[in-house]
């Protein structure tokens, strides 16, 4: 009976201690033969001698010089392996800059590494025969901070925007183990997963002692995790978010400013006092026309029939329209412009709706999941409710695929009825159809996932 649990696949070979000089493991063989010529070696060797490096920062200067380090380093291995030379990309621009206000002064250095700051790489063992094209990306804006003892675990695309902060002590990974899996022993032979990119989008901050985990595949721009927070899904723009990424609070007037105005690195530093800014926003937002809060009745019919408190993702530009429909239940919003996020997010503040998240990368050919797409501890995710209100030149097949993806069994996708004709019955097999809806200027196709 317990032999048709085993691998027969799996071997175990019982191996000796070497002696002093010698290695153990693929791995370690690979990193001390001078022959070996697989771009995984090189990368590794490449982070280790930095993380090494790190540990000898010691003030400003050293901080700054560190940045320009690794940028050299790993632009030499972008150059021996063949790689474009973003593939690895450290932006060093900008002076140090001397902020004086009230009663001193701090100064903000360029991308800068403090002491035992470092990038790693997740089960290296595992990819040995990587191509170099395979080779996790790591690309870091101006004026980045990496606080002391930060960890940045590269085991996917690691990008980071200007201004982005990681506290000391806070951690960034891309690695997984999967509980209900094997045990712990076992865990530790597994491959690293191949996960989607993290984008920490432009002034992110990540707390002290924070860990941002393997499923956060985006970290809004403004967006803060609270200090030693865990957080394991993406986190919307202007928001503060605490542990298990419960939204503690919006940022409206720091979106309107930053979006209405663009200010520069620079700029931003020279504006201190947010409750002008804040009363200002006000101002603008009574002046707007208050979104429509009162569920259509077609749409209400339709929702009446899921299950629990099913949550909703709403796709495209009049996704933030619609989003005061669907105020009862937890609501993803993904654009192409951050343009309306303010007011939306100041509806939200003032609603109480602590559900709400917002991005700016609408790309419906590889929608983010709601846990960065897969399916952790062998439970079934999904959204109840999928709102496409625009393609944007994506081919509708994959738009929908995509849908489905994100779907949960049972739940609902409404899609344009004028992008239906071009589908054909290629969907058939996964929708049940229920309905045809308008809801203001559009309409919809309620399509039930099979």
């Amino acid at each position: 009976m317990f032999d048709r649990y085993l691998d027969k696949s799996v071997t175990l070979t019982p191996t000796a201690i070497p002696e002093q000089g010698g290695t153990l493991g693929a791995l370690e063989w690979a990193l001390s033969n001078p022959q070996e010529n697989r771009p995984i070696p090189h990368y590794v060797n490449a982070l280790r001698q930095l993380r090494k490096a790190s540990q000898g920062i010691s003030g400003h200067r050293d901080e700054i010089q560190f940045s320009r380090t690794v940028q050299s380093r790993l632009s030499d291995l972008s150059q021996e392996l063949g790689l474009h030379r973003t593939h690895f990309q450290i932006v060093n621009d900008g002076d140090p800059l001397i902020v004086k206000e009230a009663a001193g002064e701090h100064l903000i250095s360029p991308t800068h590494f403090e002491n035992g700051a470092y990038f790693s790489h997740p089960h290296a063992d595992h990819q040995l025969d990587y191509g170099a094209q395979q080779l996790p990306k790591i690309q870091v804006g101006r004026y980045v901070r990496f606080g002391r003892n930060a960890a940045i675990n590269a085991g996917g695309d690691v990008r980071i925007g200007d201004g982005a902060w990681l506290s000391p002590g806070s951690q960034l990974l891309r690695q997984d183990h999967d509980p209900y899996g094997r045990l712990s022993i076992g865990s530790r032979t597994v491959a690293m997963t191949r996960l989607p990119p993290v984008r920490l989008c432009d002034y992110a901050w990540v707390g002290r002692e924070a860990i941002v985990g393997w499923n956060a595949d985006y970290l809004g721009k403004g967006s803060i995790v609270g200090l030693r927070s865990f957080v394991n899904s993406w986190v919307g723009d202007y928001s503060i978010v605490g542990d298990q990424g419960k939204i503690l609070q919006y940022l409206p007037y720091k979106s309107w400013l930053m979006e209405s105005f663009q200010p520069t690195v620079e700029q931003t530093l020279q504006i201190s006092d947010w409750e002008v800014v804040n009363a200002d926003w006000l101002i603008a937002y009574r002046d707007e026309e208050p979104l429509d809060c009162e569920t259509p009745t077609e749409l209400k019919a339709v929702l009446k029939e899921l299950t629990g408190q099913a949550s909703a993702l709403l796709i495209g530009p009049d996704a933030q329209g619609m989003a005061p429909w669907f105020a009862d239940r937890a609501t993803d919003i993904i654009s192409d412009s951050r343009d309306g996020f303010a007011r939306l997010l100041q509806w939200a503040q003032d609603a109480g709706q602590r559900r709400l998240r917002v991005r700016a990368d609408l790309n419906s050919d590889a929608l983010p999941f709601v846990t960065g797409g897969h399916y952790h501890y062998r439970r079934k995710l999904g959204y109840g409710v999928v709102v496409v209100s625009a393609l944007k030149g994506q081919p509708p097949t994959t738009v929908v695929d995509e849908a489905l993806r994100v779907c949960a069994p049972g739940g609902l996708l409404l899609y344009p009825l004028t992008a239906l004709g071009a589908l054909g019955g290629s969907v058939s097999p996964l929708f049940i159809r229920r309905a045809d809806i308008k809801l203001g200027h559009l309409e919809f196709a309620c399509l039930e996932k099979v």
